[in-house]
C-alpha cells in the first residue's frame, strides 16, 4: 500500500481547512490537505451566503458576545467565543489582504460572488474557497483529492492513516507529525438539508474512534426558511429579507405572533424556535407555512447586500415578490464535535479540530454568520499550532495498513445510495426537529442495523460502490453518537426539542453531555457549568 506524508495533515477543505493549511505552511510545515473532491468542492464554505459576523462596521465587541451568547441558550463556550470576537477582524483583514471580493454591513463581513447569470442561485461561498484555495496553492500547499479518509491513529510518535480513493481503485496510507480535523458537520445525514451530500459527520466519527472526546452532539441546527415549492429546487432565504415580509400558516395566522418569536433577523438569533415553529406547523398540524413578499418593493429588498444579489433570481425563478410561496427548514449545522483546547488541540496528541468539525463555541443553538467566522478563526489557531508540535518532535509515526476497518461477512441487503436514504430518513423522523424518548430508541436500533449493512464489504469489487460503503460506516457512527445524546438530554433546550421534556431545565440539565471511546463502546459523562453564563 503506498504511503503518503507531510509535516501536517489537513482532512477537509472548506474555510477551515484552507485557513489551518495556509497558517500551518506559514510556519514552515510540509502541508497536505486531504478532501472528498477538488479544494472547496463538497463543502459547505462552498454553498453558504458566505457572511462572517464579528464586531465589525458598528458592531462592538459587547454587543456581539451578548447576541452570540443570547443564542447559544446558555451554553457556548464562552472562552471560544471571546477568541473569536477579538481575532474575527484581523482575519478579515487577512482575507481582504490575499484578494477576496467582499463587502461588509453591520456586524457582517460578506464574501461577494462573481456575476453570473440572473436564472443561477448565487454561490456566494465559492469566492472564499477561490481566494483561500489561491492562496495556499500559492504557498506551495499540496492537494490530495477524491479521498476519503476512514482511520486515524494519533499519538506522541505521529499520525497514521489509511483511505481509500475511487478514482485510484485502492487503499493509500499518511502519515505526518500531526493533524487537523476539518471535514465539517453532519447536515447530510438528515432527509432535507442544505448541505453537500457528502457532509455526513466523518469528523464526528473519525475523532470518535481515535480516542477523542466529543461535545454537545445533541445540537443540530435547522435553517428555518427555504423556499419548498413542488417541482422547484429548494433555495435558502436571508435571514434580513424573511423578515421583510409575513409568515403565514394556510390558515392564515401570524407564525412569529403564535410561537411568540420576537428576536431579529429570526433567522439569526431565534433559529431554533423558528425551525421547531415550523416543523410543528408543517409535520404535526398538517398546515403548510407561506411566506408572502407580496407588500416587498425592490428598493427595500434591496437595502442589504446579500437581499440584493439575490433579488434577480427570486424574481426570476421563483416570482416570489408575485405571489406567498411554500417555505420549510433544512438540516443546516451541527453545534457538537471534539472538544478542544484555544488553539484546536484535541484530548488526542497531534489530533486538531477546527471549523464544525469542533464542538462547544455556539452551546445548544448557533447565532446565524458565526460558522465562517469559527472556520477561520480557529482554522488559524489550529493550523500554527499542529505545525509547531510535529515541528518540536522526533516522529515515528506507526504502519498505517494495521488501520484497515474490519470486514462483516455477508452481503449488504441493498447498495451503498439506498441504504444512505433510508439513514437519512430515520434521521429526519427520529433524530430531527422533534425528538422522543420512544422515537429516539426506534432510531437507535434502526441506525445499527443500516450499520451493520454498512461493513459487509467483502464482496463488493466496485470502486466507487466500495467508496460509499466507507463514507456510510462513518456516518452510521455519527448518526449515533447523534442520538444517543439526544436520548440522555432529558429536557428542551436551543435546537434540541424533546416532546416529552418540553421545557427546560438548568437545575438537572444546564452543562455538557461528553462521550469517549471505550472498549464497551462508549463512556459519557456530564460536564455541569460551573457558573451560569452572563451576557456581557
Amino acid at each position: 500500500m503506498e504511503t503518503l506524508t507531510a509535516d501536517v495533515w489537513i482532512i477537509g477543505s472548506g474555510a477551515a481547512g484552507l485557513m489551518a493549511a495556509i497558517t500551518a505552511r506559514a510556519e514552515g510545515a510540509d502541508v497536505a490537505v486531504l478532501g472528498k473532491r477538488a479544494p472547496g468542492g463538497g463543502t459547505s464554505t462552498t454553498l453558504s451566503v458566505g457572511a462572517f459576523a464579528g464586531p465589525w462596521e458598528g458592531l462592538d465587541v459587547d454587543k456581539y458576545l451578548a447576541l452570540t451568547l443570547n443564542a447559544g441558550r446558555g451554553l457556548n463556550r464562552v472562552d471560544m467565543i471571546e477568541i473569536m470576537a477579538e481575532e474575527a477582524g484581523d482575519r478579515f483583514r487577512d482575507l481582504l489582504a490575499w484578494g477576496m471580493n467582499a463587502t461588509s454591513d453591520k456586524g457582517h463581513f460578506l464574501a461577494k460572488p462573481a456575476e453570473q447569470a440572473a436564472d443561477q442561485a448565487p454561490v456566494f461561498g465559492r469566492e472564499i474557497v477561490r481566494c483561500l484555495s489561491a492562496k495556499a496553492e500559492g504557498m506551495g500547499v499540496r492537494f490530495v483529492n477524491h479521498s476519503v479518509v476512514r482511520r486515524l491513529e494519533a499519538n506522541d510518535d505521529g499520525i497514521s492513516m489509511v483511505a481509500y480513493s475511487a478514482r485510484q481503485k485502492g487503499w493509500f496510507g499518511m502519515t505526518g507529525g500531526a493533524m487537523v480535523l476539518a471535514a465539517g458537520g453532519a447536515g447530510g445525514l438528515y432527509l432535507h438539508h442544505d448541505n453537500p451530500q457528502s457532509i455526513t459527520g466523518d469528523a464526528y466519527s473519525l475523532a470518535f474512534e481515535a480516542g477523542a472526546e466529543l461535545v454537545d452532539m445533541e445540537f443540530v441546527q435547522f435553517y428555518p426558511v427555504a423556499i419548498a415549492e413542488p417541482k422547484l429546487p429548494s433555495f435558502l432565504m436571508a435571514p434580513d429579507g424573511v423578515d421583510l415580509g409575513e409568515v403565514v400558516n394556510s390558515d392564515g395566522e401570524d407564525i412569529y405572533q403564535k410561537y411568540d418569536i420576537t428576536a431579529r433577523p429570526a433567522g439569526i438569533h431565534s433559529r431554533d424556535k423558528f425551525a421547531q415553529a415550523l416543523f410543528n406547523e408543517i409535520e404535526i398540524e398538517g398546515r403548510e407555512v407561506f411566506l408572502d413578499l407580496t407588500g416587498v418593493s425592490k428598493e427595500t429588498w434591496c437595502a442589504t447586500s446579500i437581499s440584493a444579489i439575490n433579488w434577480g433570481y427570486l424574481n426570476r425563478r421563483y416570482k416570489a415578490f408575485d405571489k406567498p410561496f411554500r417555505i420549510a427548514p433544512l438540516a443546516h449545522f451541527a453545534c457538537g464535535g471534539a472538544i478542544t483546547d484555544e488553539y484546536g488541540a484535541t484530548s488526542v496528541p497531534g489530533l486538531y479540530s477546527a471549523g464544525e468539525s469542533s464542538g462547544g463555541a455556539h452551546g445548544a443553538n448557533r447565532m446565524g454568520g458565526n460558522a465562517l467566522t469559527e472556520c477561520i478563526v480557529f482554522g488559524h489557531r489550529a493550523g500554527t499550532a499542529a505545525a509547531q508540535y510535529a515541528a518540536a518532535r522526533q516522529i515515528q509515526p506507526g504502519d498505517p495498513t494495521g488501520l484497515m476497518p474490519a470486514v462483516a461477512e455477508g452481503d449488504p441487503r441493498s447498495d451503498a445510495d439506498a441504504l444512505k436514504l433510508e439513514l437519512r430518513e430515520v434521521m429526519w423522523r427520529f433524530g430531527g426537529i422533534s425528538r422522543s424518548r420512544e422515537g429516539i430508541a426506534t432510531g437507535l436500533e434502526k441506525v445499527r442495523e443500516i450499520a451493520d449493512q454498512a461493513h459487509r464489504t467483502r464482496g463488493i469489487n466496485e470502486p466507487q460502490q466500495m467508496e460509499k460503503f466507507l463514507e456510510l460506516q462513518l456516518a452510521t457512527g455519527a448518526a449515533e453518537l447523534i442520538l444517543e445524546a439526544a436520548g440522555r438530554r432529558e429536557e428542551t433546550r436551543g435546537v434540541h426539542a424533546r416532546t416529552d421534556f418540553p421545557e427546560s431545565d438548568d437545575e438537572t440539565w444546564l452543562g455538557h453531555l461528553c462521550v469517549t471511546r471505550s472498549e464497551t463502546g462508549a463512556d459519557w459523562r456530564f460536564e455541569p457549568l460551573e457558573t451560569p453564563i452572563e451576557n456581557p
